[in-house]
């Protein structure tokens, strides 16, 4: 399989070799799973290892938890859309097939739970992992799944890099309910529930007035019958998925990236104002707002990771410090901060942005498994970032004491 193809989800790599699209709206069941025990075990590793060797461990232990888990969600025929630190966010679809739209988000759904039992069950095999120094991290899972329509986006100027991003209430719905998830569970909104008749161990109600279910394990369930393989793509094709460094880097050879533990700059844009489900001008003003982003990134050398959408809005994962650094990172995400404030002033539609921003030690590289990966950045100076955007008025760019200590008189 050629590397590089790995940076795309299967489906978009099946539309690109048949020549087509994929369409804009789509009905079908999303799939949210968040692990938790790494940023633990990272800081323990680098306690333990070192930097250097840490950092190695840590994505090594990594991609073999995540080689089982996008395994499961490939044999039920879902995709790995997106990548969050320790988290994916998939998409089950299914053609309707001359039924209704709900019929086939149905039947995603059902593939969408099984394949979130069958997550719980990768996951339960593995438990726990032992450090060199014996120390024992529990690794846990917990999986949320909604139901219905969504819009699907690719957004970003292809000159630079594209992302791919799924959006709507349906993907409101399955961020609401990770929330309301222990480690160990399944849980699913109420209009799924209904649909499969899926047996409920308990009901949970949601911030957004929702109710979401519980669910108990049926036991073993035959899986569909295995997906076609999805198409290598050609370099020439595959190269607008990744960030330039990243493509330089598999170009020249280097089919993994070596894991680094370095300063960095993590930083959070929440943004908000635009409707996914009912405004069909929704992905071109999402790629409006992107391509102004990058325009800012490209200036100060600075990096967009990721995009998740979610119920409380939707958020941008940027980086300055990874896969390129500079001395003066913290002076340029700050003016980027400032200019990107001024650049979302002037499109109409969106509410004021709320940023965070600090600076710490973070980790980088390419994780996944050979099906499916990314390049990303992660850490508990991440974590710390997020917050500090959850904080942040409308309009407020909050910045860690460190940032502040690091920027100096700049």
């Amino acid at each position: 399989m050629d590397v590089l193809s790995t940076f795309l989800p299967n489906d978009r790599r099946h539309a690109l070799a048949e020549g087509r699209s994929l369409p804009d709206r789509a009905a079908g069941a999303v799939l949210f799973a968040d692990i938790s025990g790494f940023t633990l075990l990272t800081a323990i590793l680098r306690r333990e290892l070192g930097a250097r060797r840490g950092a190695e461990e840590i994505i090594r232990h990594i991609d073999v938890v995540f080689t089982d888990l996008i395994a499961q969600i490939h044999r039920y025929h879902g995709n790995v859309i997106a990548f969050s630190g320790d988290a994916i966010t998939c998409w089950f679809d299914d053609e309707p097939d001359g039924r209704t739209a709900s019929r086939a988000a149905s039947r995603a759904a059902s593939r969408a739970t099984a394949a979130a039992f069958a997550l719980q069950t990768v996951m339960a095999r593995i438990e726990a992992i032992t450090t060199p120094a014996g120390a024992t991290i529990p690794l846990a899972i917990k999986v949320a799944v909604a139901g219905g329509p969504v819009r699907r986006f690719l957004v970003g100027d292809p000159r630079t890099y594209v992302i791919e991003v799924i959006a709507g209430a349906t993907v409101d719905r399955t961020a609401a309910a990770e929330k309301l998830a222990a480690r160990g569970e399944v849980i699913a909104d109420e209009a799924t529930v209904a649909e499969l008749a899926w047996p409920v161990a308990v009901w949970r109600d949601g911030d957004d007035g929702k109710r979401y279910a519980v669910l108990s394990d049926p036991g073993d369930r035959p899986a569909p019958p295995a997906p076609p393989v999805p198409p290598d793509v050609d370099n020439e094709t595959a190269r607008p998925w990744l960030p330039p460094p990243v493509y330089r880097h598999l170009m020249q050879g280097g089919e993994t990236f070596l894991a680094e533990l370095r300063p960095a700059v993590p930083f959070f844009v929440r943004f908000s104002g635009i409707d996914y489900d009912a405004d069909d001008d929704a992905g071109p003003k999402l790629d409006a707002f992107v391509r102004r982003v990058q325009a800012v990134l490209d200036r100060y050398e600075g990096f967009l990771v990721q995009i998740t959408m979610g119920d409380k809005g939707s958020y941008l994962y940027i980086c300055f410090g990874a896969p390129v650094a500079h001395e003066d990172d913290p002076a340029r995400a700050m003016s980027a901060a400032l200019a990107l404030r001024a650049a979302a002033a002037g499109l109409p539609y969106l509410d004021p942005l709320q940023m965070g921003l600090s600076r710490g030690l973070v980790q980088s590289g390419a994780y996944g498994g050979p099906q499916r990966r990314t390049f990303t950045v992660m850490g508990n100076e991440v974590n710390i970032t997020a917050r500090l955007m959850t904080h942040a008025e409308p309009e407020q760019i909050l910045i860690s004491a460190r940032m502040a200590e690091a920027a100096g008189d700049e």
